[in-house]
């Protein structure tokens, strides 16, 4: 039998966590480091043994890993991989990807600087609308496509698309510039627009003032309006260009329909169908 990778996740919210605690019940040793006494008390509860603070206890036990998994934001991941790529003992030994929500900029900057790294660039298409290692749950991940921007290395990327094919995923292999213009359509744009829909509402929220004036039209489509501003202000502005994009196309197809709804020039059954017709094809189902 093939010996598993040891795996280091630095940095576990709910996206590290949970993939650490899929890779336990798979039999891969995890080990990780978290910025709180309070995050770490809840890992160890969790059965995370191996759970650091200090940077320097955190670097030491990665000389003894074989992957390390970035689960921290993009600004954060940037000092935490020029510590990695700077040390000698594990420049050259360490396969490295992160989780961010956007892949050009940080796989820009390890190509540049790090040209050597063994680093590939990864995105789970999984999360929750809250974080933290208490959200965390080791079956956020089955099911899930999983992006990779590809190294030059083939077998550093067979082994990354191991470890996920193994979290029953579907790894699939993408352009960095590819993919975030993908994100602005599927993710980015989309918590933007949840954010309008649920601010919007505030012309009408005090018809019902004393009940839940709804139904699940108005929770589903502005769940993701609860996400957390701090996390995904950094994911925006990394992909300002493509979501600007986006925004404004979204305008004008709104106008373009609120026109032709005010002229009585919109066929109501068609435009539904479409739309119906579009998201099978988006979700795969026809």
């Amino acid at each position: 039998m093939e010996k598993k990778p040891r795996i280091f996740i630095w940095g576990m919210g709910l996206i590290g966590a949970s993939l650490g605690l899929k890779l336990k019940t798979l039999g891969y040793f995890v080990q990780g480091c978290v910025r709180s006494e309070e995050s770490q008390k809840v890992l160890h509860g969790m059965g995370f043994e191996s759970v650091f603070i200090r940077q320097d206890e955190a670097l030491s036990a990665l000389e003894n890993c074989d992957i390390l998994v970035l689960g921290i934001t993009l600004s954060d991941s940037y000092p935490v991989l020029d510590l990695v790529f700077s040390n000698p003992k594990l420049a050259n030994r360490l396969i490295v990807f992160d989780t961010c929500s956007t892949k050009k900029d940080i796989c820009e900057f390890v190509a540049q600087k790090y040209p050597q790294a063994q680093f590939v660039g990864v995105h789970p298409m999984a999360g929750k609308e809250t974080n933290g290692p208490s959200s965390a749950d080791a079956a956020l991940y089955e099911g899930a496509t999983i992006y990779i921007v590809p190294s030059k290395k083939s077998e550093v990327n067979s082994t990354v698309a191991t470890l996920w094919k193994n979290c029953g995923t579907t790894p699939v292999y993408i352009e960095a510039a590819e993919h975030d213009r993908l994100m602005a359509y599927m993710s980015h744009g989309l918590h933007f627009t949840a954010c309008i829909l649920a601010l919007m509402a505030k012309d009408v929220e005090h018809i019902a003032p004393s009940v839940y004036p709804g139904a699940g039209s108005f929770r589903d489509m502005t769940r993701i309006a609860q996400s957390p501003g701090a996390l995904w202000r950094g994911i925006i502005l990394s992909n300002k260009e493509n979501i600007v994009s986006w925004l404004k196309q979204l305008a004008h197809e709104t106008e373009t329909i609120a026109t032709d709804l005010e002229n009585e020039a919109l066929d109501i059954v068609q435009f539904f169908e479409k739309a119906n017709e579009a998201r099978n094809r988006v979700m795969r189902k026809s």
